[in-house]
């Protein structure tokens, strides 16, 4: 019984510790859905995510293109001098890995993600994609994964200088669970060894009686 308690405790001391590394890493990859819809309101909405700033469009513009490689729902985002900038998708909830198409991406893209440790700053360049040159005909996936301890708030579309546009689609989003879940599970198991602790003293108490 000792072992079970000890465990839990363990377990609770565990989930209340935050790491002193929270970070958000940005890489290639990405894009295998499910893609959540996009539209002014912002991420399946606005009820995954508010969007203020940019415009969604659903075809070619004289400055934005969609995207290569498949547009989920037929909407991109543009941010830019002409669409509004920046473009800003604000999370109702905080999450940890985010993922979207990167379209005809250059050197004046500026994105920065918000997370619960920081603003980080991320460009073609920095997440090393074959092309930076603003080629329509090219396109990459990236994603976005909060380290533990970290949560995503927000991320941000800039062009610096603000020039040309920063197009994107295709985004998807895993949750973070919420303190309230970790402290059901936390009580749960500790309600768990209570009560096996209880019947243990209540049958050896009436072993003893016997």
């Amino acid at each position: 019984m000792r072992l079970l308690l000890s465990g839990i405790a363990a377990l609770a001391l565990t989930a209340a510790i935050q790491p002193a590394q929270a970070m958000v890493v940005g890489s290639l990859g990405g894009g295998t859905g499910p893609f959540l819809s996009l539209s002014n309101a912002g991420l399946n909405g606005g009820s995954v995510a508010t969007l203020s700033g940019g415009t969604v469009y659903t075809s070619d513009e004289p400055f934005a293109d969609i995207p290569k490689g498949g547009v989920y729902g037929g909407t991109f985002l543009a941010a830019g001098p002409t669409s509004g900038e920046p473009a800003v998708l604000n999370f109702q909830a905080p999450i940890n890995y985010l993922s979207f198409l990167w379209g005809s991406p250059d050197s004046y893209n500026l994105l920065k993600v918000t997370s619960t440790s920081g603003t980080y700053d991320f460009t073609a360049s920095s997440l090393n994609f074959a092309v930076t040159n603003g080629n329509q005909a090219f396109s990459q996936y990236v994603q976005f994964n909060a380290t533990p301890g970290d949560q995503i708030l927000s991320v941000s579309f800039n062009n610096s200088p603000a020039q040309d546009a920063f197009e994107t689609a295709n985004f998807s989003v895993s949750a973070v669970p919420e303190a309230s879940t970790w402290a059901m599970m936390i009580t749960g198991f500790f309600g768990i060894g209570f009560l096996a602790y209880r019947g243990r003293r209540q049958s050896n108490a009436a072993f003893r009686l016997a």
